[in-house]
Order: structure tokens, then C-alpha cells, then sequence
């Protein structure tokens, strides 16, 4: 059972989202031609999962060298080897170990210059040796022997995930890692995605992944981004950020996903949608910051003839997307309708090819709210924007006032 040596002693590669990435070699696809298509797990994998679990918790404060042992054990009901192979790697990385009570390289180094000095005097004897140290420990000479190693990897004791994860939300967990996975093996990606796009391009930017977005239909973005495979030299930061985005497109209203991958030395293309039993992790938040939080709060109880629509539909402009952070519609005239960005750290340069970007894509007019305390420049603003200062926060009346004083 080499592998289970290999995944304990190995480092937990972790995504920003918190999960574990299921290895290449680790991943099960059944390859048909250059299709690969995912091993899933379901509810028919819910009896042999919850032997595997039982025996996990059987598994709590026990040496890492007697997890190994008792691991090379097949459950007590047969599972599919290649799910097992997963489930387990999976099952170990949500595991940690448990750090010494006290410092044991102090101990180990003392129990040496105690040995040297024991033999340099010819009275060595290993009891008396570590009675000594064990006293200026504090401890028991049994407690000394048992926990004299207990900081390298294999004498490490196990602690279990709390709570333990049930069939379903393990099998549901594996899935995600399986998926993220083929991600990570990616050499480029096509992903077709409907609502809450917004969270997933910023993830994209935020990860500094190559990428172009276009619209798709009336509502829909499709993005294209260049995996870990396609640079020169595979990374595995560049395809830990790729993987990364898939706990967002989870959470759009739905997505179809192409992506072409490196595996066992041949390109194959996996298909992942929103329709596949991956699990959802925790939501993305709502906002980017808390000046938009409290901004969307305080507009709701402002004005009863407005509402504020966060992430409206993304719009073309100059070759690329733009997605606004709110739209703003009059309840009983549709026709009227603004678009309101809020802005940071700005110059008048960043904001005049802002502007000149929303202008190209739609006629629909824009309020811009601009924290004055975070200018940077000395140079002029453009004449023909609608502008919102604020200090700390923005005061709704006065983005309803710029609205009604626009004379739409």
C-alpha cells in the first residue's frame, strides 16, 4: 500500500476555498476516444462509505505508523477500488495530527548530553538516563519513553475532522475534489456560466489568471481561460488558482464547463455543469465590500420608487466585459435605469477610460461614487459624469438626487 504512505506523509495542497485537490494520480475518469468522463460518487457508494467512516473513527488519537497498518485492511464491505483510492486520500487530508505537548527536540537533545555524560564517567545505563531527564521534565520515565519521538511524521497521533462527514456529504466532498483536480491537470478551459458571473470573474482577476470574457445570449458570460498546462512550465500555484473557481461557478445559476486536460501523458476533455453531485461549499459574499453593504441596506429603506439590483447583467465595451456593481430601476417606469459604480482608489486617467468604456457599451447612464478621500491625482475629472461623493460612506439621498436631477 505505497500510496497511503505517500498521501499521509505528503503536504495537504489546499485551494483558497479550504479544500483538499485530489492529486493526478489520484483522479478516476473513464476515457472513451479523447473523452474522459468523471468517476462520480452517489447514493449507491452510501454502504461501503459509511464502513470506511466507521473505521476512520476507530482510528482517533492513534499513531500515524498504526492508522498505516490498520489502512492496508480492505473495509468491511467491498467498494470499488478506484472510488475507494479517493475517498481515502480524501478522508486523510481532512485529518491533522497532533502536535507534541511539550518540547520533545529539547527532550531528545537532553537525554544525549545526559548519555555522553553517563559514559564518559563509565555508568551509563539507559533506565537511570532517563529517569534523570524525565525529572527535570517533570514527567514520568514511562511518559519520557512514549513521547520521546512523537514529533516525527509517523509517531504523530491522528485527530479526526469534527464532525466526521456522513456518506453523503463525503461522497459529495470527494466529487468536488475530483472535479477541482481535473482543474488543476487543465491545459484550457471554456465555461459557460448564467448568473452570479461576477464573483467568478473577480476570482479570475484576483488569481491573476489568463483570460478573455464575451457575452453569451442576452444574460450568459463565457470565459476562456488558459490552464496550468498550456504555459511553458507547469505550476502548481497557477493550477491551484484555476481549481479555485470552481466552489464559485457552484454557485451561479448554472454553468457548463469544457475543460482540456493532461492525463496519464494524453490530452482527454472533461465536462463539468452544474448538474454533476459536486458539493457546494460555503456561499460566496454578497458584497466586495462594506461600503456596498451598507449602501444596498440604507438605499432599501431611502427611497420606496427605486430598487437596487446588485451584479446586474454584465456589458460589452471595448473587447471586454464590464460588470457594474449595481443597476438601479424605478419600480413603475423600467425605462428608467442607471447604472451605479462605486469607486476606490482612483485617477481622472482610470476614470476617463471608465467611463469611456460604459459609454461605448450602453446609453443607459451612469452614477459614479467616488471616495474623495482616496484621489491620488491633481488631475481634472471628467465634465460629463454624474458624480457621488462620499467620505466612509455613501449617503443614499444623494444618489437618488443625482438620479432625479439627471432629468431621464
Amino acid at each position: 500500500m505505497i500510496w497511503l504512505h505517500e498521501a499521509l506523509s505528503r503536504c495537504v495542497e489546499r485551494t483558497n476555498t479550504g479544500g483538499p485537490l485530489l492529486p493526478a494520480s489520484r483522479i478516476q475518469v473513464r476515457i472513451d476516444g479523447n473523452k474522459a468522463t468523471p468517476v462520480w460518487l452517489g447514493t449507491g457508494d452510501h454502504l461501503w462509505l459509511r464502513a470506511l467512516i466507521d473505521d476512520f473513527a476507530r482510528l482517533e488519537g492513534k499513531q500515524y505508523r498504526d492508522v498505516l497498518s490498520f489502512l492496508q485492511e480492505p473495509p468491511k464491505v467491498s467498494s470499488p477500488p478506484g472510488k475507494c483510492l479517493m475517498v481515502l486520500w480524501l478522508l486523510q487530508n481532512m485529518c491533522s495530527r497532533k502536535p507534541p505537548l511539550f518540547d520533545v527536540g529539547g527532550l531528545r537533545n537532553k537525554i544525549v548530553v545526559e548519555a555522553q555524560r553517563a559514559r564518559d564517567v563509565g555508568q551509563f545505563n539507559r533506565s537511570d538516563v532517563i529517569a534523570a531527564v524525565a525529572e527535570r521534565f517533570g514527567i514520568s520515565a514511562a511518559e519520557t519513553n512514549e513521547t520521546m519521538f512523537s514529533d516525527l511524521p509517523m509517531e504523530r497521533r491522528l485527530i479526526l475532522p469534527d464532525p466526521i462527514p456522513d456518506p453523503h456529504s463525503l461522497a459529495m466532498q470527494t466529487n468536488l475534489a475530483l472535479a477541482q483536480g481535473l482543474l488543476n491537470v487543465a491545459s484550457e478551459i471554456t465555461v459557460e456560466l448564467y448568473g452570479g458571473a461576477r464573483a467568478v470573474v473577480r476570482q479570475v482577476h484576483l488569481r491573476r489568471l489568463l483570460c478573455t470574457a464575451e457575452p453569451l445570449n442576452s444574460e450568459g458570460v463565457q470565459l476562456k481561460i488558459s490552464g496550468a498546462f498550456s504555459l511553458f512550465r507547469h505550476t502548481t500555484m497557477y493550477g491551484h488558482a484555476l481549481a479555485s473557481i470552481l466552489p464559485l461557478l457552484l454557485w451561479c445559476e448554472r454553468f457548463d464547463l469544457m475543460a482540456r486536460c493532461v492525463l496519464r501523458g494524453r490530452k482527454v476533455d472533461a465536462h463539468l455543469s452544474s448538474r454533476d453531485p459536486i458539493a457546494r461549499g460555503q456561499s460566496p459574499q454578497q458584497y466586495d465590500s462594506r461600503i456596498e453593504e451598507r449602501f444596498a441596506r440604507d438605499f432599501a429603506k431611502t427611497s420606496l420608487d427605486w430598487d437596487l439590483v446588485r451584479e446586474p447583467e454584465p456589458f460589452e465595451a471595448g473587447g471586454t466585459l464590464i460588470f457594474p456593481d449595481f443597476a438601479i430601476l424605478h419600480r413603475r417606469d423600467t425605462s428608467k435605469r442607471f447604472l451605479l459604480e462605486i469607486v476606490g482608489f482612483w485617477t481622472p486617467d482610470y476614470l476617463t477610460e471608465k467611463l469611456r468604456r460604459l459609454r461605448e457599451l450602453t446609453r443607459t447612464p451612469l452614477i459614479l461614487c467616488i471616495n474623495r478621500a482616496l484621489n491620488c491625482s491633481d488631475g481634472e475629472l471628467p465634465v460629463h459624469s454624474r458624480i457621488v461623493w462620499f467620505q466612509k460612506w455613501i449617503e443614499p439621498d444623494e444618489a437618488v438626487a443625482a438620479i432625479e436631477n439627471s432629468g431621464i
